[in-house]
């Protein structure tokens, strides 16, 4: 009740003084621009191209875009400039607080510009809808893999103005919909289970050792093959690697759980080689346990009669591909491995050594013949030289000992269908038996569910109409139904949400919030609360929105929101060089930084945790191979896998779903000094804001005053000569930097952008420390120093002290962010109100991540078209 009582105080005296200061005298705002203003802008000085002077101190439609551009500059501290007198925070509060109330009563005529425009779904809430509305375990099936990229706004793909449709896009939607029904809808008899039992060689058609392997155990040895060898990390680029199940490689017959169990050793871990002798490719670490890995794997869509194109694709990474499990392998000594996997129909699995030597086939095989009169003896070496006369070359990998798996056996049984008919067949049909006399009830439940609300019977009665149609020609009902499903799926009720009155009703408001925390359709519980009327109350809307937060499904808030406001789904798109940055893949890190940054999140919303946690911490949640990057001892991680940890499961530490490989899980580890605290420090962020080659300053700044400062530069403007300044003589990117702002167009945006990027400067393009520059031979101390506001830093420590003194910027940027993300469309200065009352709120108690997002839920504006 105190907090409740705290939050309605806040807010009534936040309406309250929002109204006092909207009757405010036009001589306030006009004191405050000539006391502060007017020696840099006005007509004479025209600094920046922008003067104040004879600009009207009536606002209205001619003047308004300048004035909103004087409270951003007033309430981002940039004006006055630090070198200047600065008015007290009282006098800039008030200012503030008139110019908005000045703003907000002139755009008020115009809120039919601000209306949320009808919203399609997304490539994301479409997937995530049908799963949730069929209860279809997708698995390796994407509805939408064909559909095109959906245009992004601020970062999120949410904005119902720019959610366009195509032809092209209603051809997808009735190609997925033929291919979700015949996965949902199942009147055919229960698949059989079937059970294979795999011998070595399972994998016989891949060129290189396996099959030199085979050929020796058959001719030389002359003994049943006892065990397939993988020697090669499923890695490199392109990656290849994989071994599939020769067996299974047409695909499972049925889609459903499958038992698969593997008998594994692990040989030669602690081999010695001479990395610089013998060039052995890097990505073997002896000090973690080698790792075997299944893949799903599919030849869908390639010429089988292509025997060249159909063993690359089986051995070589695929798009949508599927890490089904992993394990840590006991070294010299064969063990039974076992998981339970979803396999769609047509996929098949594969075996793969994710943590081994890259390029190992053909390294090892240059390794051999170069030391082969070492390895040999003289029987073995006359052996092996009439062989090489015939080609035949399979003795190589016998001879010595190098990193590698055994794989002796491989048992897969399933489908193991538990329940028949599925529960997406029964969601739809019940449990008795489909007749055509059931159409109407069948369709009307199905689309009250598809299109989140309640349905009237004349809605439905064309389906139904087109069901009987079918049956009348001549299909059986069970077919007919299927085109009324198909129907439901394809109409623009299930594919838009549309928003119909201006304040929402309450199957709107559910379907705002889940899409919004869950990128899906409201589920059971949501929807009986919004038909009993609850929803637009905003105590129950907050107790809606906590209990969506803390449901599994947020994850995929989390990503979405991410993706959008970190641009985390950039992260890969500029991969790093790959001999300049070989680590990247041999450490598989754009999957351990991303897992660092998601944990990250997730723990400071799970736990309520203040934002200024994304500005510094003492801590993160790193692996191995990250702490490894970071300079951090891998033994500290070792120390602290497997401790809980606040607001995450065992789960989240350890991101295999199956299988167990505890030496890839990740800890809370306290961080040894303040360089890598909160995201600036993160690797993730670190290489997407780079360029897979070298580091940027101008990249890396703008996405500090987008993402963080939430003022993001304007575009260069037309006049910026097309030439580059003469950066002749410049030694370093500083140096550069300084000689392009003396072109005084390019000093207006670069005193704003270059000091955020240069405190940066100290991480190179995938996030390591360094302190100096390598410039031929020469190492160039890196210069990280600047200046943000009034606030003199000289590292990455001092910048983040001074993010940290302004952190109400951070937080107004932040919940802008989750308001473009939640609401579909452009913020504009009528939501002012709205997001001050909110900040303001949240300010007492220091910005808490939890209670941002649900006081967003809680605003006016979500509750409004």
């Amino acid at each position: 009740m105190a907090v409740r009582g705290r939050r309605a105080l806040l807010a009534a005296l936040h309406f309250a003084a929002f109204a006092a200061v909207a009757s405010a005298s036009a001589a306030e705002v006009k004191d405050f621009v000539s006391d502060h203003c007017l020696d840099c802008h006005d007509n004479a000085t025209h600094k920046g191209k922008f003067s104040l002077e004879g600009l009207s101190d009536q606002i209205d439609d001619g003047n308004a875009k300048q004035w909103l551009k004087v409270l951003e500059q007033i309430e981002r501290r940039n004006m006055p400039p630090a070198d200047e007198d600065q008015p007290t925070p009282a006098e800039r509060h008030a200012a503030e607080l008139t110019l908005e109330a000045k703003l907000v009563a002139q755009a008020s005529p115009h809120t039919e510009r601000r209306a949320t425009m009808l919203r399609r779904l997304n490539r994301v809430e479409y997937r995530d809808t049908i799963r949730d509305l069929l209860q279809l375990n997708l698995g390796s099936f994407d509805p939408t893999r064909e559909f095109p990229d959906d245009n992004r706004v601020h970062g999120f793909p949410s904005d119902g103005e720019k959610l366009v449709t195509s032809s092209f896009l209603l051809r997808q939607y009735l190609e997925a919909t033929d291919q979700i029904v015949a996965r949902a809808v199942h009147f055919e008899p229960k698949p059989a289970v079937q059970r294979w039992d795999l011998k070595p060689p399972f994998d016989r058609t891949t060129l290189g050792f396996n099959y030199s392997e085979t050929a020796y155990f058959r001719t030389v040895a002359k003994q049943p093959q006892p065990y397939q060898t993988i020697y090669e990390a499923a890695s490199g680029s392109p990656k290849g690697g994989y071994h599939p199940l020769d067996d299974l490689r047409a695909g499972v017959p049925a889609s459903g759980w499958y038992h698969i169990r593997i008998r594994a050793e692990a040989k030669f871990r602690h081999a010695d080689f001479d990395l610089k002798k013998f060039h052995f490719p890097p990505g073997n670490d002896p000090t973690e346990p080698i790792r075997l890995s299944l893949f799903t794997g599919t030849l869908e869509g390639i010429d089988p009669e292509n025997k060249e194109i159909v063993n690359y694709a089986a051995t070589h990474q695929q798009l949508g591909e599927r890490q089904l499990a992993t394990w840590d392998l006991p070294d010299d000594g064969a063990t039974w491995l076992d998981c339970r996997v979803w396999l769609d129909r047509g996929y098949f699995p594969r075996l793969a050594y994710p943590n081994g030597p890259t390029d190992a086939n053909n390294r090892l095989h240059h390794y051999f013949v170069e030391n082969r009169y070492t390895l040999l003896n003289k029987e073995q070496l006359a052996r092996y030289e009439q062989d090489a006369l015939r080609g035949d070359n399979y003795n190589a990998p016998m001879w010595f000992e190098s990193p590698r798996i055994l794989v002796s056996q491989v048992e897969v049984e399933g489908p193991l269908n538990e329940a028949w008919p599925p529960a997406s067949h029964r969601l739809i049909f019940g449990d008795k038996p489909y007749q055509s006399s059931a159409a109407d009830e069948v369709l009307h439940g199905f689309a009250t569910r598809a299109w989140r609300r309640p349905v009237e019977a004349n809605e439905v009665r064309p389906i139904v109409t087109l069901v009987r149609a079918a049956e009348k020609a001549g299909q059986k009902p069970e077919v007919a139904i299927q085109q009324g499903l198909k129907a439901i799926l394809c109409a623009p009720e299930f594919l838009y949400r549309e928003e119909k009155s201006e304040t929402l009703n309450d199957y709107e408001i559910a379907s705002r919030l889940s899409y919004f925390l869950w990128s899906s359709m409201p589920d059971e519980r949501l929807l009986r609360r919004a038909a009993a009327g609850e929803l637009h109350r905003p105590k129950v809307l907050r107790e809606e929105a906590g209990r969506l937060l803390s449901d599994p499904r947020a994850d995929a808030f989390i990503d979405e929101f991410l993706n959008g406001w970190l641009a985390m789904r950039k992260l890969g798109t500029m991969a790093p060089d790959v001999n300049k940055f070989a680590e990247y893949y041999r450490d598989d890190l754009e999957a351990a930084m991303r897992t660092e940054t998601r944990l990250y999140f997730r723990q400071l919303l799970h736990t309520n945790g203040s934002i200024d946690l994304f500005l510094d911490s003492d801590y993160s949640f790193i692996n191995r191979k990250l702490a490894r990057l970071y300079g951090i001892d891998p033994k500290v991680v070792e120390a602290a896998v497997g401790q809980p940890v606040e607001g995450l499961t065992a789960q989240d530490l350890v991101p295999d779903s199956e299988g167990h490989a505890p030496s890839l899980g990740f800890a809370r580890v306290k961080l040894p000094d303040r360089r890598r605290g909160g995201l600036l420090g993160q690797a993730s962020i670190l290489t997407l804001t780079a360029n897979g080659v070298d580091t940027s300053p101008v990249i890396r700044g703008v996405w500090i005053l987008e993402n963080i400062l939430g003022e993001p530069p304007a575009p260069p403007p037309p006049d910026v000569p097309v030439i580059e300044p003469d950066i002749r003589g410049a030694k370093t990117i500083r140096d550069q930097l300084e000689k392009h702002r003396a072109n005084a167009t390019c000093r207006s945006c670069h005193h704003l952008i270059d000091p955020p990027g240069f405190a940066l400067e100290t991480f190179d393009a995938i996030g390591r420390w360094r302190g100096h520059y390598v410039k031929a031979n020469a190492a160039v101390p890196v210069d990280s120093s600047g200046q943000l506001g009034a606030t003199e830093f000289k590292d990455v420590s001092g910048f983040k002290t001074a993010l940290l003194q302004d952190h109400d910027q951070f937080a107004r940027c932040l919940v802008e962010k989750l308001l473009i993300h939640a609401l579909g469309r452009e913020l504009d200065v009528t939501d002012r109100p709205a997001i001050r009352h909110i900040l303001e709120t949240a300010a007492p108690d220091g910005y808490r991540l939890r209670d941002l997002i649900l006081l967003c839920t809680e605003s006016d504006i979500f509750r409004r078209k």
